[in-house]
């Protein structure tokens, strides 16, 4: 009797909750929108754990070759933008719609919450304010000169590892220690090499973001895709150990500076500490808010600086392997250079000078957008034109792969064409048709930086290697990858030139 009490109440709990999947699955058609077929419970999210993130907005173009389209996450109508007028709309023009992303950002994680990546206004807006020093030109070349010094070191690891030993190379893994050495520096101001065998604090943080797993995927996917889930499960941005080793780290560098009573370092820690005094914070905010946004800042650039800059230059390597004819127009570029300016380092200013070198880093970023779109929330209602009203809550995404390989903005987008971006000049996003960055407002805080690291690391790279094919020219994606990642090891041969 009890047995079939359950089994007939665990029906009406099905049946209702298709009926309540069936209404809320009309969203986009009662409005007249056209949608991706979901799927029940999951929406369109049936692809997680199996397919990419990348992959899903790359085959969803193809499927609705369209301006705009409806998706579901879980639940969730979500608007799918895919044209640069519309991209401009939301990112720039009228951003007091959209000050906000739509990812997971909660209380119970300070650290994942309050970075300058996930924060919500209004302390967003005082905190890029804040900020925005730490990326000046004079800075960026400070920086540069570290950047060229872990380049050297990325050249002789090479030659230790893949060239004397025949090891086969990981280039993700190998970019991230560049990345993280460079990080180490800029953010505490630790001269340390994980290139050159040294025991770094900086790689026991970073390492982990080097390879996708399935648990770290699936938090990820949450975090970013179906946030009210993760607020349940009160998901970390960043995970617990990290946590804990980036306060350890940060504290333990602090406490130092206190003793040593010098103020004369350049690096994010001290201009957090100087943040610190001059955040403008709620009256009732104890001071446990603004360590965690301090701490918060650290932790972000660190990801950030190390899983973009890390897979592009993964990428960036792997095609000029397949196009030698491009990479002997690099070199040839990078050893002028080199030649006219009498040092086989270049600086700053000649290294933003090779318009080639920048070019197939661009176009490696169109080609392989590490982040494959751009999520906002509506806050209020919005007109996007006649035929379309998004309701206060409801998420819009700018589905950058629609537009990076729209034909009428790049012909055979699929193909490698470095010249394509030639005549592009740094901060020019193309009519909103170029957006590894993203835009608006809330554009990427770090892109200069990002691109001084890569291109250092390349020049030098180019200087002192050929580059050959190390596995087959496709490369599947990561299915547990948020952000875009190989599959497996991606791999080339380097030759001494």
């Amino acid at each position: 009797m009890i047995a079939n009490f359950i089994l007939w109440f665990l029906i009406l709990c099905f049946l209702l909750l298709c009926i309540y999947s069936y209404r809320k699955y009309n969203y986009w058609k009662d409005r007249d929108i056209p949608y991706d077929k979901p799927y029940l419970f999951f929406g369109n999210l049936v692809f997680i754990m199996r397919r990419s993130v990348w992959d899903y907005c790359f085959e969803l173009k193809k499927r609705h070759p369209l301006d705009y389209v409806g998706i579901f996450l879980g639940w969730k109508p979500v608007l799918m933008v895919q044209t640069p007028e519309l991209a401009r709309k939301i990112l720039s023009k009228d951003f007091e719609y959209f000050q906000d992303r739509f990812l997971y950002s909660n209380a119970t994680d300070p650290i994942g919450s309050l970075n300058l990546f996930t924060v919500k206004n209004p302390i967003w807006k005082n905190m890029r304010y804040e900020l925005s020093p730490m990326f000046t030109s004079m800075r960026l070349k400070m920086i540069t000169e570290l950047m060229n010094l872990n380049a050297k070191e990325l050249v002789m690891k090479i030659k230790r590892d893949n060239i004397d030993k025949k090891k086969t190379v990981d280039l993700k893994e190998l970019f991230s220690m560049y990345t993280s050495d460079t990080v180490a520096y800029t953010v505490f101001g630790i001269r340390v090499s994980i290139l050159n065998d040294q025991n770094s604090p900086l790689w026991y943080i970073t390492s982990h973001m080097v390879k996708w797993t399935f648990w770290r995927g699936l938090e990820f996917t949450l975090i970013f895709l179906m946030p009210a889930i993760a607020a349940i499960l009160r998901l970390k941005f960043f995970s617990a150990g990290a946590t804990e080793y980036v306060k350890m780290l940060f504290w333990n560098v602090v406490e130092e500076r206190k003793k040593a009573k010098n103020e004369n370092y350049k690096d994010l820690v001290n201009h957090l500490l100087k943040l610190k005094e001059n955040l403008k914070l709620p009256a009732d905010a104890g001071s446990e808010l603004a360590d965690n946004i301090m701490l918060a800042q650290a932790a972000v650039f660190i990801l950030g600086s190390i899983e973009t800059s890390s897979t592009t230059l993964s990428y960036c390597l792997h095609e000029l392997a397949y196009h030698p004819e491009e990479q002997e127009k690099l070199y040839n570029e990078i050893s002028k250079a080199v030649n006219e300016n009498g040092k086989d380092i270049l600086d700053y200013n000649n290294l933003v000078e090779l318009k080639y070198l920048t070019a197939c880093l661009h176009e490696t970023m169109r080609k392989h957008t590490p982040v494959p779109y751009l999520d906002r929330l509506c806050q209020k209602e919005y007109t996007l034109n006649e035929h379309v009203t998004i309701e206060r809550g409801v998420p819009v995404f700018i589905n950058v792969l629609a537009i990076h390989y729209n034909e009428k903005y790049f012909p055979d987008p699929e193909q490698w064409r470095p010249e394509r971006f030639t005549s592009y000049s740094e901060g020019d996003n193309l009519n909103f048709t170029f957006l590894p960055f993203g835009e608006g407002p809330r554009f990427c805080i770090g892109k200069r930086y990002g691109m001084m690291q890569m291109r250092a690391a390349l020049a030098q790279l180019i200087l002192h290697y050929k580059i050959e094919p190390g596995v087959p020219y496709p490369v599947a994606s990561d299915p547990y990858a948020v952000l875009l990642a190989p599959k497996s090891d991606l791999s080339v041969k380097f030759i001494a030139r």
